[in-house]
């Protein structure tokens, strides 16, 4: 009796010490440290399906980010890539870039034209303290898939309030380069010493305001800065010219 007693006791006390843990609010704030240079690697893989050709791009890039000023709630960051792969299958023919050897083949070389201007000059870009994007600059001459509208989602949005495990709070963001306006739902499902974690769901819409596509998937922020350190992402579009669907993830 005495046992169980003991038990159930200590079944209560960790019921208790669960809820008040899922009753924690954190204030999720951008917080980055200056002059650190923080080193990721992203890869991502889309399928294009555009009129019955389909094509395949296999794209792998190593880049560092650098906090270089603040002025009131916002941070100015340097992006610099560190190098490039890309695999691409179109209509069945294989073609392969390294910015390590951009001089392997003709079509290394014209990616090379491009893609070299990314490793040779910094990309700029301001985020605030609820990571919103802002004032992106690009080297000139860069285009799809490395547009503005890839690097406007960078960093997570962050709610303006406190939030406890499972609370959730939406964003709306609307690209001026690709015509895609994305509106998504973040949830906290984890906090830790490692970080917090944030599903995100999401759907996109076309410049006529009819849906096009949907996005899922999560982002791990780091604890003390709440920049993204991880990601998975997964995004599928379906327009009368093309579907394509895409696999992101970085680390």
């Amino acid at each position: 009796m005495k046992k169980l007693r003991i038990t159930s006791l200590i079944a209560v006390f960790a019921f208790f010490v669960l809820a008040a843990s899922a009753q924690q609010k954190y204030t999720l704030r951008v917080n980055p440290d200056a002059g650190k240079k923080i080193s990721q690697n992203l890869s991502m893989t889309m399928d294009i399906d555009a009129a019955g050709q389909k094509m395949t791009t296999d794209l792998n890039m190593g880049f560092d980010i650098t906090n270089t000023a603040t002025k009131d709630d916002s941070f100015a960051f340097d992006l610099k890539y560190t190098g490039i792969n890309m695999k691409m299958n179109m209509a069945g023919m294989d073609m392969a870039y390294d910015s390590k050897n951009p001089e392997a083949n003709d079509f290394s070389k014209q990616m090379h034209a491009t893609l070299g201007k990314l490793l040779e000059n910094n990309i700029t870009f301001n985020v605030n303290q609820l990571g919103k994007s802002s004032d992106i600059k690009l080297p000139e001459g860069i285009n799809m898939p490395f547009d503005k509208s890839m690097f406007e989602n960078i960093s997570t949005v962050l709610p303006e309030q406190p939030v406890t495990i499972g609370d959730s709070w939406t964003s709306k963001t609307e690209s001026d380069d690709s015509g895609i306006m994305v509106e998504s739902k973040m949830t906290l499902i984890e906090a830790n010493e490692l970080g917090y974690k944030v599903n995100v769901e999401g759907k996109m819409f076309g410049p006529d305001a009819n849906q096009v596509g949907n996005l899922q998937g999560f982002y791990v922020l780091d604890k003390k800065t709440c920049l993204t350190k991880a990601t998975e992402m997964i995004s599928d579009v379906d327009m009368p010219e093309a579907k394509i669907k895409t696999t992101l993830k970085s680390q």
